[in-house]
């Protein structure tokens, strides 16, 4: 099957094999219906397929059935270096990502977001500002809605979206070929799931995609303050514009010490003051100035962006505020599954901290780097999990820690340890996949202990 020229891709009739049953498996089984292709899926797992309409599949492993196709599409959980993926590539089998897929099925604009840490935040909040200009938004991509099913529906006729507003994880960026954003942007690059990457380079190459098509007429927004990023994009064209906490004389948008501001004139206009918005910490002040410069880019005016900034409710579990009890003060950052998402959670806060690390680690974390600089209001470290000795004896040099096999006992020995004035801040810096099934599962497991505790 011909892919080169996206604008003549058609699959009506075409054997499609797609690697995984999940949610994004399902989607493009959807759209490839809708498009008259034959989809067929090759689930590892031995587990049911849920859907409501008819197709072909295999569970409990990859069968030279899968190579049967003219096309496969991979999901973004499964790596491209199993047997099937590599035999595929052998045959002449064109491998592709859902987002890939989709993409080239509807001519609506793109706006989509990357990075390591802040691109779900940055996600919602450009998603509210462009609702809040009137504008016909879809949210997908690694936000839990597939790129694919939307599109689906876009040809079904059910939506009519003025634009799609896409989160997209470095898994979900392989395998780009003609994928194109109208708009862009990484918020950062910090070292992560290195269990899937041969080395940092080959993850940084990953993210790096979403520039891959960029046209003259498109823009790209970078975090001038990251050190992986500003080396590899200062010296480009004018469509690739910076943002900094620092002042950034290339980006419409800056930051003082109580506002961000605008300028018209050479006169500084608020866009907002810190005060008036509920995200705390610097990384969200990142996180609103790059989607205010792509709301900005896509010709959003500054009150339909304030308008959403100044609405706009922190997302769960995301140094998410989940309770105080005599002074103590809980926070749920159970998305913080690396160390430079920690990092930038401990540096919100001034009070004393209980920080609770664990879970399934992800590589290559050296967990007493990064609670060095923060030794002095860090109270206590509990560590919990499949990692959680790990971490106990990186912090050899730490004096206050204890270790637990199962998280419910580390979260109540937190809360038994905290004093008025103190933060008790779950900020794991590992994924959660030892005791739960989502880093979310484990959030909300974490609120209703606390719960639990306040209400008693």
């Amino acid at each position: 099957m011909d892919i080169q020229n996206r604008a003549s891709i058609n699959i009506s009739g075409k054997k499609i094999t797609i690697l995984g049953a999940g949610k994004s498996g399902i989607a493009v089984t959807k759209l490839i219906k809708v498009l008259n292709g034959i989809p067929f899926i090759s689930e590892f797992k031995n587990a049911e397929i849920n859907h409501d309409f008819q197709f072909d599949y295999e569970i409990g492993g990859h069968t030279i059935k899968a190579l049967d196709c003219e096309l496969m599409v991979i999901s973004p959980g499964i790596s491209d270096q199993i047997e099937i993926v590599q035999k595929a590539i052998l045959n002449g089998i064109s491998v592709v990502s859902e987002i890939e897929f989709a993409s080239w099925f509807t001519d609506k604009p793109i706006l989509a977001i990357t990075g390591s840490n802040g691109k779900t935040t940055t996600t919602l909040l450009l998603h509210s500002m462009c609702e809040s200009a009137n504008l016909n938004s879809e949210l997908v991509g690694n936000i839990g809605i597939p790129f694919a099913e939307k599109v689906a529906d876009e040809k079904l006729g059910k939506i009519n979206p003025d634009v799609y507003v896409v989160e997209l994880s470095s898994f979900q960026l392989e395998h780009i070929k003609h994928f194109s954003p109208k708009v862009s942007a990484i918020t950062n690059i910090q070292s992560d799931h290195l269990d899937r990457y041969k080395n940092f380079q080959a993850y940084i190459n990953a993210k790096l995609n979403i520039t891959k098509n960029l046209k003259e007429s498109d823009f790209f927004i970078y975090n001038s303050d990251d050190e992986i990023l500003n080396p590899i994009f200062q010296n480009s064209s004018e469509n690739f514009i910076p943002f900094s906490l620092e002042n950034e004389t290339r980006a419409p948008f800056n930051l003082n010490n109580s506002k961000v501001y605008y300028k018209e004139n050479e006169t500084k206009i608020p866009l907002y003051f810190l005060n008036e918005c509920k995200l705390i910490g610097k990384h969200n002040i990142q996180n609103v100035i790059v989607a205010s410069i792509m709301a900005n880019c896509f010709g959003v005016n500054e009150n339909a962006i304030k308008d959403a900034i100044l609405n706009f409710n922190p997302v769960p579990h995301r140094i998410e505020f989940s309770g105080n009890f005599k002074g103590v003060k809980f926070y749920n950052d159970s998305k913080a599954t690396n160390i430079d998402a920690v990092k930038v959670a401990l540096n919100s806060f001034d009070n004393p901290l209980i920080l609770i690390l664990g879970g399934k680690d992800k590589g290559n974390s050296n967990f007493y780097e990064m609670i060095e600089p923060n030794l002095q209001h860090i109270k206590k470290v509990i560590c919990y999990g499949d990692s959680g000795l790990t971490i106990y004896n990186q912090l050899e040099n730490f004096d206050n820690k204890e270790f637990f096999e199962n998280f419910e006992d580390a979260i109540k020995n937190a809360i038994a340890t905290g004093k008025s004035g103190d933060i008790v801040l779950l900020s794991p810096g590992c994924a959660s996949f030892d005791q739960f099934n989502s880093f979310e599962e484990r959030g909300d497991s974490f609120k209703q202990i606390v719960a639990e505790y306040i209400n008693e």
